[in-house]
């Protein structure tokens, strides 16, 4: 390999994930040990069980993994309070939650209450009354039915402020009044997809509603709101249409009516599910595109090594070109590529996924960077000639060649960072 494009290859901006279940680790069972809790924390647990029912076990919602219990000041009255959910057995209502207040050092029940479903799908604590005190928003599912439940604690009494059932439910302020509100998404397979906006003014008010979306796809599998353009805020939909291709709707609030500015068409349809986020880091959602590289129009659509290009709304009535990925189809690494290259850099036609591939700037044929997968013996043979590792899949090592200079998604150079977090939904 020339000077010239060694340098090239030194130049590659490659943001490199290793993803789950990808690395060999020791057993982590042989590595634990009791954790050793504070005395507070030892005091909180110990009221917690105390006043659970026998053979109740508590429970945290399915959409975080780390949190059962909540301690907050939840009526800004200077009382800590703990929310803790659990459930029984053989009774008819599975799910409760219990507020305990600290006063004196000591943790008194002050109150229980009966939750919905069989599972806790999400606690939120948020001021969305405006009252300055936090509301609890709790989501709970019985298969695929959710139901959202915003309560207001005070005075050591809860009150239920709002009851909807949905699919997805957000706390935002969509129409930048300094507000938040709640939006939900509501979707039944061939029969309606509706997104209705909440806000509080001496009780929930619906701001506005469409109803008149397109049902007729198999599910939402992401949700999610925040920043669609520099200054607006928005959802971002992607519905999948089958098992694999799938498209995207962008939806925001204007004079409290809510409007779609990206209809699901032909501009967002891809072959392969991708999950609209913000790919570079700049605090603005992209929608993603599955587009092939020059040269593989006429391929075997399974064959291709398709890169995933991220869009942006403009504000208007289009998208403008964001971020550039390869990102492996079974998800063992990803590539960041300069923006620049977009519509220039290309994979070598010679390349076959899961052996070898082969980037290259099609302006010039030069070589920017290359993955293989070698078995033990071939990877003892190479590593010590400018291969470094990309990943791990079975019996097989993952080897690129090229200098990580840059990492457009953050954090430091020459660093193999941790998995993309998804925010949303993933049905």
């Amino acid at each position: 390999m020339n000077n010239r494009v060694l340098r090239r290859l030194a130049a590659v901006s490659l943001s490199l994930s290793i993803l789950s279940g990808c690395t060999f680790i020791s057993d982590p069972v042989l590595r634990m040990k009791a954790p050793e809790l504070s005395a507070d924390k030892a005091s909180l647990m110990t009221a917690i069980t105390s006043h659970m029912p026998a053979g109740a076990s508590l429970i945290r919602p399915v959409s975080d993994d780390d949190s059962s219990i909540f301690t907050e000041d939840l009526d800004k009255d200077g009382t800590i309070e703990t929310l803790v959910f659990y459930s029984t057995k053989n009774e008819a209502v599975l799910i409760h939650g219990m507020i305990l207040e600290k006063r004196d050092d000591v943790w008194e029940k002050k109150l229980v209450f009966d939750g919905g479903g069989t599972e806790l799908d999400s606690v939120d604590l948020r001021d969305v009354t405006g009252d300055g005190k936090l509301n609890i928003i709790a989501g709970y599912s019985r298969g695929v039915e959710k139901g959202m439940v915003v309560y207001s604690y005070s005075g050591g009494e809860l009150e239920e402020v709002l009851s909807q059932p949905y699919t997805k439910y957000m706390v935002d302020d969509l129409n930048e009044d300094g507000i938040e509100d709640i939006t939900v998404v509501y979707f039944k397979r061939n029969e309606f997809a509706t997104i209705t906006t909440y806000q509080y003014n001496d009780g929930f008010k619906v701001l506005d509603e469409l109803d008149d979306l397109d049902p007729y796809f198999s599910n939402y599998y992401n949700i999610v709101s925040g920043k669609v353009a520099e200054h607006k805020e928005g959802i971002v939909l992607d519905s999948a249409v089958d098992s694999r291709s799938a498209y995207t709707t962008v939806v925001v609030m204007e004079n409290n009516k809510l409007r779609v500015v990206i209809p699901g068409d032909a501009r967002t349809f891809k072959d392969r599910k991708i999950v609209s986020e913000d790919i570079d880091g700049d605090g603005v959602i992209e929608i993603g595109l599955l587009e092939p590289p020059k040269g593989w129009e006429y391929f075997d659509p399974e064959t291709i090594p398709y890169f995933n290009s991220y869009y942006k709304w403009d504000g208007k009535n289009g998208l403008t070109f964001s971020a550039l990925q390869y990102r492996d189809p079974a998800d063992r690494f990803r590539i960041d590529l300069l923006p620049e290259w977009h519509e220039n850099v290309t994979v070598d036609t010679k390349s076959v996924q899961d052996k070898s591939l082969k980037f290259i700037l099609s302006n010039t044929g030069e070589t920017v960077a290359e993955i293989s997968f070698f078995s033990p013996a071939e990877w003892e043979r190479v590593k010590s000639s400018g291969w470094k590792i990309l990943g791990f899949d079975l019996d097989k090592f993952i080897g690129y060649r090229g200098e990580v200079e840059q990492n457009t998604s953050g954090g430091d150079n020459n660093k193999i960072t941790s998995p993309i977090e998804r925010k949303g939904i993933d049905e």
